[in-house]
């Protein structure tokens, strides 16, 4: 049995990742109304926001790369090629799915014809600006020219705007892996050891190209600038709540309260659990209030974790 949970903040400069659609030749991002604490009251603001569909669908595509990458090949034709809006394998049983297709396994799949359908067992939140600091955005105007068969322009020119936004955003996801390769409806259905280990070690290693800002819309002209400041991961041989979401300025106290919570109720052992740290804040904050100091993993970065978790979740899982 294996469980990860993860929480953290990433500086994202000039993103267009998230958008709503055209009003004309204006493109706006997506918003949606954040509430905050603020001196003891809370506001309610409107803010950019990514949203939880499109890490999952990104992450989604660094999966199928990362197994290509293995040479495993028990994926369906669609997943191959990233297109990932139901499944259209129409087989008779759950589990068939899943054996055949590691990205179904993995995100879930509903296949409306013969009425079967799969939890995904990688959930995403959205990314949403902190709560202590607000986002900014603002839109920059484009402009297309057309030129004729010697290459000349023509005099015409099309004219847009596209909203861009930057800011601290907080994120957090978490793996049931547990569940990869097996049947949610009967669990007793289980694959091998080593296709597990296989899709397991790959779901965690494409978290590094989301986490690098291979994720969101127009990723040619406007790949995100992104750092990610902090995060705290833990991995567990039992199930364990989710953290405290990264939008939250006490996030970090609060995932730890958590975790010793989960240790000191004896729900989980200490060789049961491991607790990655990235950034100063993070690991100076686990290393003081953390119960239990041998399950702390500091990390130099987030690639360095993120490595760090899959070998882990490769020698856990069975």
């Amino acid at each position: 049995m294996v469980y990860l949970r993860i929480t953290g903040r990433a500086i994202v400069n000039v993103h267009t990742a998230n958008c709503e659609g055209a009003v004309g030749n204006y493109m706006s991002l997506s918003k949606m109304y954040i509430v905050r604490r603020v001196n003891g009251r809370v506001e309610v603001d409107e803010e950019n926001v990514i949203s939880g569909n499109m890490l999952k669908h990104w992450h989604a595509v660094a999966y199928v790369e990362r197994l290509k990458a293995e040479n495993y090949t028990k994926m369906c034709e669609l997943c191959k090629r990233h297109v990932m809006y139901r499944s259209s394998l129409k087989l008779n049983d759950e589990f068939d799915y899943l054996e055949k297709c590691a990205v179904e396994d993995l995100h879930g799949f509903l296949d409306p014809d013969v009425q079967i359908r799969r939890e995904s067992i990688a959930r995403f939140s959205f990314m949403a600006p902190i709560e202590e600091l607000p986002s900014h955005r603002s839109a920059v105007t484009h402009n297309r020219v057309v030129t004729d068969t010697s290459g000349k322009i023509s005099g015409e020119m099309m004219i847009m705007k596209r909203e861009y936004a930057s800011g601290i955003y907080g994120f957090a996801c978490t793996f049931d892996l547990d569940y990869v390769g097996r049947s949610q409806s009967d669990p007793s259905k289980v694959l091998n050891a080593t296709d597990r280990k296989i899709r397991s070690k790959c779901a965690v290693l494409a978290l590094m190209d989301v986490f690098s800002g291979k994720m969101g819309a127009a990723q040619a002209r406007a790949l995100p600038i992104i750092k990610v400041s902090e995060m705290l991961a833990v991995i567990s041989k039992k199930p364990f709540p989710n953290l405290t979401h990264g939008f939250f300025q006490d996030y970090v106290e609060d995932s730890v309260d958590i975790i010793n919570a989960v240790l000191q109720a004896g729900l989980a052992k200490a060789d049961e659990v491991k607790v990655f740290c990235v950034g100063d804040r993070v690991s100076s904050t686990v290393e003081q209030r953390v119960s239990q100091k041998d399950v702390i993993v500091k990390c130099a970065n987030v690639a360095d974790a993120i490595a760090k978790i899959a070998e882990v979740v490769e020698k856990w899982l069975a």
